[in-house]
C-alpha cells in the first residue's frame, strides 16, 4: 500500500500577515524598478526624441511656408490678372472715347476748312477747279491709311506722313491766303481755316499712330511674358528634342540588336543547313544526286528543302515509280495536285497499294504461313495432351468405337466433329503413337504437289486438308518432307 502524503501544518495569522506583507513589498519594489527603468530610458532617448521632433517641426514649418508662399503667389497672380483686366477694360473705354473725340474734331475741322477751300477755288469761268479741295483732302486721307498699314506691318512710315502734311499744308496755305487777300473773309478766319486744314489730318494721324503703334508694340509686361513664354517653349522644345533623340537612339540600338540577332540566326541556320547538306551528301550520295536534280528542276523558292529531300528519297528508292510519277505530273492538268499522283504512279507500276511490291507481298504471305504453322503447333500443348489422354481413358479410343466414326479424327455422321472433339479434332485419343495411314500420306503428297514444293507444307494446311489433330498433322508433314529430302 502507498503511504498517504503527510499533511503540512496550517500557518498562523502572524505568518500569513508576514507572507502577505512580503509579497506586497516585492510587488512595490518591482513596480519601482520598472518606473526607474522607464525614466532612465526616457532620459537616454530624450535627445533623439527631441531631434526627431525638431526635424518634424522643421519639415512641417517648411511645408507650411511653401504652402503659404504658393497661396500668396496665387493670390498675387490673381490680383495682377484682375488689375490687368481692369486696366485693359479702362484702356479700351478711354480709347473708344478718344476715337469718338478725334472723329468729332476731324469733322468740325473739315466743316470749317472745306468751305473756305471751295470758295478759294471757285471760278465761274473754270468751275472744274472746285474739285481741287476734294482731291487734297482725299490724298491726305489716303496717306493716313497707308501710314496706318505701315505701322501695323512695321514698315517705314515717314514718307506717308510727309504726304499727309504736304497736302494739309497746301490746303492751309490756300485758306490763309484767301482770308488775307479777301477782306470780306478776313485774315483771322483765313488763319482759322488754315489751322483747321492742318488740325484735322494732324489729330487723326497722331491718334492712329499712337493706337496702332501701341497695338504693334507690346507693353513691357507683355514683352517679358512673351520672352518667358518663348524661353519656356525653347526649353520644352529642347527637352522634347533630347527625349526624341534618346528614343531614336534606343530604337536604333534595338533595331541594330535585332538585325545582329537576325543575322546571327541566319548565319547559324545557314551553317546548320550546310552541315546537313554535307552529311546528306556523304551518307546518301545517290539520294543527294536526285536532290540536286529536283532543286535544279524547280524554280528557286517554289519547293522547300524538306519536300525536295523527301522526293529525292522516293526517287532513289523507287526510280521506276519516280519516272512514272514525273510523267504523270507533266501530263496532268494544273487543277490536279502533284501529291495525288504518287499513288496512281505506284499502282500503275506494281498494281498494288503504295508501299506494297510483289516482293513484299510474297514475304508477307510467307510470314503469314509461318505464323499459321507456329499457331498450329502451339495449339497442341502438354495440357491439351493430358486432357486428350484423360478423355481417351474415360471414353475409350478408336477401338472402342464400333461405328468407326472417330477414325481420322472425325466425329458424328458426315464427318462432323463431336462434342468432345471440337473443331478440326477427332476423338479424345492422343495421336502421338498413332500409325500414319497411307491414304493420309497420299493426301499430303498431293497437297505438296499443288503447292509446288514440300517446303510449303505446314501443320495448318495439312490439318485442314486431312481433317486431323495437330500432332497427327505435324507427323504427316514431317514424313512427306523427309521423303522429298527436306529438313522438317
Amino acid at each position: 500500500m502507498t503511504a498517504a502524503p503527510e499533511e503540512k501544518p496550517a500557518l498562523s495569522w502572524a505568518e500569513q500577515s508576514a507572507a502577505a506583507e512580503k509579497i506586497r513589498t516585492e510587488t512595490d519594489l518591482a513596480r519601482l524598478q520598472a518606473e526607474e527603468e522607464r525614466r532612465r530610458r526616457e532620459q537616454l532617448d530624450a535627445p533623439e526624441i527631441a531631434k526627431a521632433q525638431a526635424r518634424a517641426e522643421a519639415i512641417a514649418r517648411k511645408a507650411q511656408e511653401e504652402a503659404e508662399e504658393a497661396e500668396k503667389a496665387r493670390l498675387e497672380r490673381r490680383a495682377a490678372e484682375r488689375a490687368e483686366q481692369k486696366r485693359k477694360t479702362e484702356l479700351k473705354l478711354r480709347e473708344e472715347r478718344a476715337t469718338r473725340a478725334v472723329n468729332i474734331g476731324v469733322v468740325a475741322a473739315l466743316l470749317v476748312a472745306l468751305p473756305l477751300q471751295l470758295r478759294a477755288f471757285w471760278n465761274p469761268d473754270r468751275p472744274w477747279e472746285v474739285v481741287v479741295p476734294f482731291v487734297l483732302e482725299g490724298l491726305a486721307w489716303v496717306f493716313i491709311r497707308q501710314a496706318e498699314a505701315a505701322i501695323v506691318a512695321r514698315r517705314m512710315v515717314w514718307h506717308y506722313l510727309v504726304g499727309v502734311f504736304a497736302c494739309s499744308a497746301f490746303a492751309a496755305t490756300v485758306n490763309i491766303l484767301d482770308g488775307v487777300l479777301h477782306p470780306e473773309i478776313g485774315a483771322i478766319f483765313g488763319v482759322v481755316g488754315g489751322v483747321c486744314s492742318l488740325a484735322g489730318p494732324g489729330i487723326k494721324v497722331i491718334h492712329e499712330f499712337g493706337a496702332r503703334d501701341k497695338q504693334a508694340k507690346a507693353t513691357r509686361a507683355e514683352r517679358k511674358l512673351a520672352e518667358a513664354e518663348a524661353k519656356r517653349a525653347e526649353v520644352e522644345a529642347k527637352a522634347r528634342e533630347v527625349e526624341l533623340e534618346h528614343k531614336r537612339k534606343v530604337e536604333a540600338e534595338r533595331r541594330e540588336e535585332q538585325r545582329a540577332a537576325a543575322e546571327a540566326q541566319k548565319a547559324a541556320e545557314a551553317k546548320r543547313l550546310a552541315d546537313q547538306d554535307e552529311q546528306r551528301k556523304a551518307t546518301y550520295p545517290q539520294v543527294w544526286e536526285r536532290y540536286e536534280a529536283i532543286l535544279a528542276a524547280n524554280p528557286l523558292g517554289s519547293i522547300s528543302r524538306d519536300r525536295a529531300w523527301t522526293d529525292a528519297q522516293r526517287a532513289a528508292a523507287h526510280p521506276v515509280v519516280w519516272d512514272r510519277y514525273t510523267m504523270l505530273v507533266t501530263a496532268a492538268p494544273t487543277s490536279v495536285k502533284p501529291t495525288e499522283l504518287w499513288p496512281a504512279a505506284w499502282r500503275s507500276v506494281y498494281a498494288l497499294p503504295v508501299g506494297q511490291t510483289p516482293e513484299t507481298l510474297r514475304a508477307e504471305l510467307s510470314a503469314r504461313a509461318a505464323v499459321d504453322e507456329v499457331l498450329a503447333e502451339a495449339d497442341y500443348t502438354s495440357e491439351k495432351a493430358a486432357v486428350d489422354d484423360l478423355l481417351t481413358h474415360l471414353f475409350g479410343g478408336d477401338d472402342d468405337d464400333p461405328s468407326g466414326t472417330r477414325k481420322g479424327g472425325r466425329g458424328g455422321p458426315g464427318g462432323s466433329p463431336t462434342t468432345l472433339g471440337g473443331k478440326g479434332q477427332g476423338g479424345p485419343r492422343s495421336d502421338d503413337d498413332r500409325p500414319l495411314e497411307e491414304a493420309d500420306l497420299d493426301t499430303v503428297r498431293a497437297l505438296a504437289d499443288e503447292l509446288g514444293s514440300a517446303a510449303k507444307l505446314s501443320a495448318s494446311n495439312v490439318r485442314k486438308r486431312v481433317g486431323c489433330r495437330p500432332a497427327y498433322a505435324i507427323r504427316l508433314r514431317d514424313a512427306v518432307k523427309a521423303e522429298r529430302g527436306i529438313d522438317p
